[in-house]
């Protein structure tokens, strides 16, 4: 048996090749298609975290460039004013308009003071002179320090940042005489804060100037984030980094520190920040990738259907058996391996229907006369009964076989019933069907429903035999015929086969080599 259709033979249900090649094409378009966006995404991602980076460190050092080239013209202006203020420092009125001419100088600068060798402040544009016993010093007002030259960022009492620049005012036997200091503000509005926000891109990064402490002096903040520095302080050199902030949030920063002093600049922007340009864009490629994705996959699983549906089709043929023979040659095997198995498959088919029929024709046929057998009569009775066909029975019986065989042996007998098959086979019509149906007993079948018709090919029969020389000397034979109609003599097909037989031994009884109509039969039945 080559299958059963609609199942495998093991009658478990599995996917079909259809549905493998369609999932396969599925994942296969759809992990392409994520891994070309994700690494991509994952790409772009990098590069632009490092131009994030490098940008920052650019800003750090372009801001601490300006601040360097803003905060040294200021101080060469105090160094300018300081010796003016030696020669004035007798004179308080003087003196007090010196300070305020250098204070005007620059609208950042909070308040220039003047003070002794020891830091005890003499005079300040930020209020009247001091008088006696004032013991205020550039100490108190957070200059802790005293270094010539540099640029001190400290807080004042007042909580603002500032940045304090000191000269001293003349030198006597190679030591200072005096100190003049000026506090610039850092505060928003200032000078410096103008710079910072004049050079600020818009893209949301802060500005941050912190000491090398971390104390933060100065910020300006595009996002309301705490600057980030503490694995970096303090800062010798410009440079970048991605850091993590307190909720786990990265943050990309860059440093630059300032020329002098103990304090430097960093900008800072958050990731997401930073990437959301980049979201924005795969959101968009999305967009318009996605009926890309859809028609590659349209296009694939077409495809993967035209490949399949070859091999269904073969599968369902070899599952069908025979039935399916003509199917195979409108099948489009439109590749080299369908093509093939088509081949295979035709000629498989074309084995098991001639495999079947010869089965079948053993099956129904007598293996020594060559006609058809009792199971054939069956289903030739069964065809009758479907199209409800009108037809005759000839039943024949070969008069004394016992004797032929008892005197020339069965071998010899059963030449004889070869002998006798062939007169029927000749003597029948070519839609007439003979059968063998055990020992000496012969049944015909003729497609008619007219008892003259089948009364005249009955003793036809008859005649062919006796007029024919048996082998093997055994000479002529005679057989003896009965006949009978479906559905004149009976509705019942296996009653009209019994009435036949009835009819045969009538001819028997009336002395055999004769013909004998079951209807002649039971009319003189019915007259006696």
């Amino acid at each position: 048996m080559i299958g059963r259709p609609g199942g495998t033979p093991s009658g478990k249900h599995k996917i079909g090749l259809l549905a493998v090649l369609t999932v396969l094409a599925i994942l296969g378009v759809s992990v392409g298609f994520i891994n070309a966006l994700y690494s991509g995404y994952q790409v772009q991602k990098a590069q632009v975290i490092a131009n994030s980076l490098a940008s920052n460190r650019v800003y750090a050092e372009k801001l601490a460039e300006v601040i360097n080239v803003y905060i040294g013209a200021l101080h060469r202006q105090l160094q300018a004013g300081a010796p003016h203020l030696a020669a004035q420092r007798d004179d308080p009125r003087a003196l007090r308009g010196e300070l305020q001419r250098l204070a005007s100088q620059a609208d950042a600068v909070v308040s220039v003071w003047l003070a002794d060798a020891d830091g005890r402040i003499i005079a300040s544009t930020a209020d009247a002179a001091p008088q006696a016993g004032d013991a205020r010093r550039l100490a108190d007002l957070g200059v802790r320090e005293l270094r010539v030259g540099q640029w001190v960022a400290q807080r004042p009492g007042d909580g603002g940042a500032a940045l304090v620049l000191v000269e001293p005012v003349a030198r006597r036997q190679g030591e200072p005489s005096g100190y003049v200091a000026m506090m610039i503000a850092l505060d928003d509005g200032s000078g410096i804060d103008r710079v910072i926000s004049g050079q600020a891109p818009a893209d949301g990064t802060s500005v941050f100037l912190v000491s090398n402490a971390g104390q933060v002096l100065y910020r300006r903040q595009a996002t309301r984030s705490a600057l980030v520095l503490a694995t970096l302080a303090p800062i010798r050199e410009a440079g970048a980094a991605p850091l993590e902030d307190a909720q786990g949030d990265t943050v990309l920063i860059g440093y630059s520190p300032l020329e002098k002093g103990n304090w430097a600049i960093v900008t800072q922007r958050s990731l997401d920040q930073v990437l959301s340009p980049l979201r924005a864009l795969l959101a968009e490629s999305l967009r318009f990738a996605v009926p890309a994705f859809l028609l590659t996959l349209l296009l694939v699983c077409a495809l993967a259907y035209a490949i399949a549906s070859p091999l269904s089709r073969l599968s369902r043929a070899m599952a069908a058996g025979t039935d399916a023979g003509q199917d195979l040659n409108r099948l489009n095997a439109w590749y080299a391996e369908a093509d093939t198995l088509r081949e295979a498959v035709k000629t498989t088919l074309a084995q098991h229907r001639r495999e079947v029929g010869r089965l079948n024709r053993e099956t129904q046929t007598d293996p020594m006369t060559g006609l058809m057998n009792r199971r054939a009569l069956d289903e030739a009775l069964a065809e009758y009964a479907e199209k409800q066909s009108p037809f005759a029975v000839i039943a024949l019986d070969l008069d004394h076989f016992k004797r032929i065989n008892d005197t020339f042996g069965h071998a010899v007998g059963d030449e004889v019933l070869i002998a006798l098959a062939k007169a029927m086979r000749d003597g029948l019509r070519g839609k007439d069907r003979p059968f063998r149906i055990g020992g000496e007993e012969f049944i015909a079948l003729l497609p008619t429903a007219s008892a003259g018709q089948a009364a005249e090919v009955a003793e036809r029969l008859r005649a062919a035999v006796a007029g024919q020389r048996m082998p093997d000397g055994v000479g002529q034979v005679t057989v003896s015929i009965g006949v009978a109609l479906w559905p004149q003599d009976d509705t019942s097909h296996q009653t009209v086969i019994q009435l036949a037989d009835q009819a045969l031994y009538a001819s028997k009884q009336a002395g055999r080599n004769r013909v004998t109509l079951w209807r002649a039969l039971g009319s003189r039945a019915r007259d006696s």
